[in-house]
């Protein structure tokens, strides 16, 4: 038995997906792929997917491309393509090709979400796709002097159809393809149509399959996990990132601006790579969200059961003083938490000794699986604020087995009479705890 499909790995696996599953129930996701999907036959797979997305209650529209099948119509017909910045420039004579190619895909997509064979992933699944002139459109025209002709933008989407056949329990494809009031029909940029149809429906998600290995298109240094704010300052340096990924990437900052609230970028090459985004802590691909992914923030009571799964394991190896749930309670208001997309995963505690200007930094914990990250230190400098925001200016820790931890930043070892007098009191030459001082510089560390 595969280490992978150990029953303890699987049990574990699957608890942790559970508090995704329940938040996702009877949300809208956008998802959007390109036609090679279909070209290379990874769609069978991403079909599965899809439908188990859609057995857990989550609203599915499917915006596909179709690119590869056009071109190679077009090519076979001998008809010349041309592009521009704006998009393509489509003639009346291709789109006979382009609507053929476009139908290719979308009965290859009909298709692969229809399988239903037994003991594979689509058994019983019988999911039903909708489809139709969803999509209303209009010529995008004449662009620096040249005509695009049968290449259009939406217009708008026919939302309450849309949602009709999501509340019953359809899943929703809609083609690079639009439908004017004037009876035309207008090829369209299928990330075009994704951004209109996510902003009309307030969609949770949009996730996009790229065809791209992705984590090495952003510039270095940024991770996988983006606010809005970062991607601004993203877009406004001078990073040598693609033309490509600029566009997706304003793409996602615009469909945040109006209520969507994340945006995946994930490989279409990696299997199950949707569900391992969207049911795992730390995802699979890139995330653009309209609030930190991970964040500092002051402890609230509801933090308390994360708090105590933090530090159990400590205490448990004489790394920090045991405290009862009632004394972390008590104190809730002094700590802090580092929370990650629902998990506390890491946290620290801050008391004052206003008399004598010095605090006591306490209980610092990181999660295992989130460590030589720089969590701590990012506390660290979080309480270090805090305690100079309070008026205190020297910062102190008793620890055990850190001791060079806090040395490398900036602490000094010192000894019992440094403490503050009432935490002498408390002190426990027993456990031999190595006091620690850190002066605090207000110019350095600035404010809260």
């Amino acid at each position: 038995m595969s280490e992978s499909m150990h029953p303890e790995n699987f049990i574990r696996g699957f608890r942790e997906s559970s508090p995704y599953i329940h938040r996702f129930r009877g949300k809208t996701f956008v998802i959007v792929f390109g036609g090679e999907v279909v070209a290379d036959g990874s769609i069978m797979s991403i079909a599965s997917d899809i439908a188990l997305l859609r057995s857990l209650g989550i609203g599915v529209v499917l915006v596909s491309g179709a690119d590869p099948q056009i071109d190679e119509r077009l090519k076979n017909a001998g008809i010349t393509f041309s592009r521009t910045w704006a998009g393509p420039v489509v003639s009346r004579e291709a789109v006979p090709d382009i609507l053929r190619a476009v139908g290719e895909v979308r009965f290859s997509v009909e298709a692969a979400l229809s399988r239903g064979v037994t003991d594979s992933p689509m058994s019983g699944a019988e999911v039903r796709v909708a489809s139709g002139n969803l999509v209303i459109s209009r010529p995008l025209g004449v662009i620096d002097g040249v005509d695009h002709h049968f290449y259009g933008t939406p217009r708008h989407i026919r939302v309450e159809s849309v949602r009709r056949f999501l509340d019953d329990g359809m899943v929703v494809l809609l083609p690079p393809l639009g439908v004017s009031l004037s009876g035309d029909m207008f090829l369209l940029s299928p990330e075009d149509v994704a951004q209109e149809t996510a902003i009309a429906l307030s969609a949770t998600k949009v996730l996009f399959l790229v065809d791209e290995p992705i984590l090495k298109e952003l510039p270095q240094g940024n991770g996988r996990e983006f606010s809005d704010r970062d991607v601004a300052l993203l877009l406004s340096g001078r990073s040598a990132m693609r033309a490509s990924w600029k566009i997706l990437l304003e793409r996602a900052s615009k469909m945040i601006g109006a209520g969507v609230e994340r945006v995946h970028f994930v490989d279409r090459h990696r299997d199950g790579a949707l569900l391992l985004e969207l049911f795992t802590q730390d995802g699979c691909g890139i995330l653009v969200s309209s609030d930190p992914f991970e964040e500092i923030r002051p402890a609230s009571p509801s933090d308390v059961p994360g708090i105590l799964d933090l530090i159990r394991p400590l205490e448990t190896k004489g790394i920090l003083v045991d405290r009862t749930r009632e004394a972390v309670e008590t104190d809730i208001s002094r700590y802090a938490v580092t929370h990650r997309d629902g998990k506390i995963v890491a946290c620290a505690a801050l008391y004052p000794y206003p008399d004598e200007r010095k605090g006591e930094l306490a209980c610092l914990a990181v999660h295992p699986e989130y460590r030589k990250a720089g969590r701590a230190t990012h506390l660290l400098s979080w309480f270090e604020k805090k305690a100079l925001s309070q008026g205190l200016d020297r910062l102190f820790v008793l620890s055990t087995q850190s001791r060079e931890w806090f040395v490398e930043r900036g602490f000094m070892l010192s000894g019992v009479d440094e403490l503050p007098l009432e935490r002498k009191k408390s002190y426990s030459p027993i456990r031999k705890s190595h006091i620690l001082i850190k002066k605090l510089d207000p110019k350095g560390s600035g404010s809260v």
